[in-house]
């Protein structure tokens, strides 16, 4: 009984200490890296300039500004051989930025994480601060896997891209989209036919030109002439997915510690 008493008065001891001096310090980590990852995601004058271009062949090349959730500014040169013998350029200006939805997406998560950490004014029971930093860890979890490549139902042909987000607008023929994939801005590219397309048609340019393919876009029939894709390194996401990987961390460290406290 006097042994329990002591392993019992030993664990209360680790315990409270974890609970008043090391969470407390893990907590002011979490705020710090959070709100780190909160300025990335919301800078508009701090922009990223990064190059793209495809590595065996011109089918694109030129930059992109990435600033918070939106490319701020682009200028890219087009030239897919099965769609225009000339270059096509597609530019994004500053008074039209393309929405990037994956980061809208992670700095949701964000917030809700931010709100948990910020709303922790008493000093927590292990029960609560077991459930606090569980509850940031999964939310920053799937902030993270929002810069997985994006499903088909954010890409084309899923999703429409708009000529208007460029200047000039592309021409219908053109579709021209970007998405992050972990720490990349990937930009694809595809020259599209769906002039008169029936499905019989469809059927016969199948049998006689393996090399394309079909698709439904804006509710018709649609054929993939050409498509080119690149992808390039963007420091900030780099960045950012540093910050978000070591709050997965102190909280799953700090979680793990509190568990293992037999008290």
């Amino acid at each position: 009984m006097h042994l329990h008493n002591e392993t019992l008065q030993v664990a209360e001891q680790e315990r409270n200490w974890l609970l008043n001096e090391i969470s407390p310090n893990a907590l002011c980590k979490l705020k710090h890296h959070l709100e780190k990852c909160y300025t990335l995601l919301s800078a508009t004058s701090k922009t990223d300039a990064l190059p793209l271009s495809t590595t065996q062949n011109e089918a694109i090349k030129g930059y992109i500004s990435l600033g918070g959730c939106h490319i701020n500014k682009a200028e890219i040169q087009v030239k897919l051989p099965n769609h225009h013998s000339e270059a096509i350029k597609a530019t994004i200006a500053s008074s039209t930025p393309y929405f990037l939805e994956q980061a809208q997406q992670c700095k949701n998560y964000l917030i809700m994480a931010n709100k948990l950490v910020q709303d922790c004014y008493d000093s927590l029971s292990k029960q609560k601060a077991v459930a606090l930093f569980d509850a940031v860890s999964k939310l920053i979890d799937r902030a993270l896997h929002a810069f997985d490549y994006p499903n088909e139902s954010m890409l084309f042909p899923e999703k429409v891209c708009h000529p208007n987000s460029f200047s000039p607008p592309l021409k219908q023929d053109l579709v021209v989209e970007f998405c992050i994939n972990n720490v990349y801005i990937v930009c694809n590219v595809f020259a599209i036919d769906s002039n008169n397309l029936s499905a019989s048609r469809t059927i016969k340019l199948n049998i006689d030109r393996q090399q394309h393919h079909h698709v439904t876009y804006k509710d018709k029939l649609t054929e993939i002439l050409d498509e080119a894709r690149t992808q390039t390194q963007s420091p900030m996401l780099t960045d950012l997915k540093t910050n978000l990987t070591s709050i997965r961390d102190i909280c799953q460290t700090h979680k793990r510690m509190l568990l293992q406290v037999q008290a």
